[in-house]
């Protein structure tokens, strides 16, 4: 078994297609099919279910993948701390975060490119508990999520992370500008019973915060439209077509207009936080990023507070 052969299986394990996996990793198709069968026959089991359209994972294949994660993220580790002991200011770092930070970030990464140019920046954006498992395979350098309480599978140190907070971020309601609601400052949460919703996809640290704050309150969200992305949560809610309640950020971004209320009771703050692994040190350039990243976490935490 070789790198490549690893490298391989997991571009095939994303596509679910031998033709496009050949095309993303520059070989024939032919030939990569090889390099799979090769790799099973060492291994001694089947990893892909080439009966299925689109190709699936084998059992065995599902818990391979896991550790292929975590072969090439360590393999990427120590190159990237060789290159610290020769001096190379250069590298590469794979960050991941939550679509609600997408107003906020950006302006971050900016910052430390500006002073690292040099480091290669791969973002990745998932929801909280996706983030978490990445974080603790070593897929990901760090990660920017939701340090919400209840929501992980297990105890995030149990997946061989660190959380530590950046700052906290309100949760509000949106509407529409031509809503009932939409001249009210403040709202009883109680009041959206009857609401059609719009809401991110389930498995978000957002969706689990409601479901708690709504069953408290003795009902569920009617949901009318789902969606992966706050920045659709938002387009959807100015149309017309539902209401929803999101993190102050994201509800100020850009975007069509909205109507934004304050919820009483007030619902959990969302705190945002960085999440590494526990277990190594971080390279130099994702200790450089940490300090970016705790100083603006700090800027944010005074502009809440005045």
């Amino acid at each position: 078994m070789d790198l490549r052969q690893i490298e391989y299986f997991l571009v095939v394990a994303r596509q679910q297609n031998f033709t496009r996996a050949a095309e993303a990793v520059g070989v024939a198709q032919p030939a990569l099919s090889q390099q799979m069968k090769r790799l099973e026959e060492e291994l001694g089991v089947i990893l892909l279910d080439r009966s299925t359209r689109p190709l699936t994972l084998t059992e065995a294949g599902q818990a391979f993948e896991v550790r292929a994660e975590r072969i090439l993220a360590d393999v990427r580790l120590a190159k990237a701390e060789i290159r610290e002991f020769a001096g190379v200011g250069r590298g590469k770092l794979v960050i991941g975060a939550l679509p609600a930070l997408a107003a906020w970030l950006p302006r971050i990464l900016a910052i430390f490119h500006a002073a690292h140019p040099m480091i290669e920046m791969i973002l990745r954006e998932e929801n909280s508990e996706v983030l978490a498992r990445l974080v603790g395979s070593g897929a990901l350098d760090l990660a920017v999520l939701h340090a919400v309480p209840g929501m992980y599978t297990g105890d995030p140190s149990q997946l061989g992370i660190v959380m530590e907070r950046l700052f906290d971020d309100e949760l509000v309601a949106i509407v529409g500008p031509k809503h009932r609601l939409a001249d009210r400052g403040t709202i009883e949460l109680r009041e959206l019973r009857d609401e059609p919703f719009v809401l991110r996809t389930r498995g978000s640290g957002l969706a689990h915060t409601l479901t708690t704050a709504m069953t408290a309150e003795g009902f569920s969200p009617r949901v009318v439209a789902e969606t992966p992305t706050l920045t659709s949560v938002r387009a959807l809610v100015a149309a017309g077509i539902g209401v929803s309640i999101i993190a102050r950020i994201p509800a100020q971004a850009p975007g069509p207009p909205i109507a934004i209320l304050a919820v009483r009771p007030a619902l959990p703050t969302h705190t945002a936080a960085i999440a590494w692994r526990g277990d190594r040190r971080p390279s130099a350039a994702a200790e450089a990023l940490l300090g970016v990243l705790r100083n603006h976490g700090a800027i944010a935490r005074r502009s809440r507070n005045t």
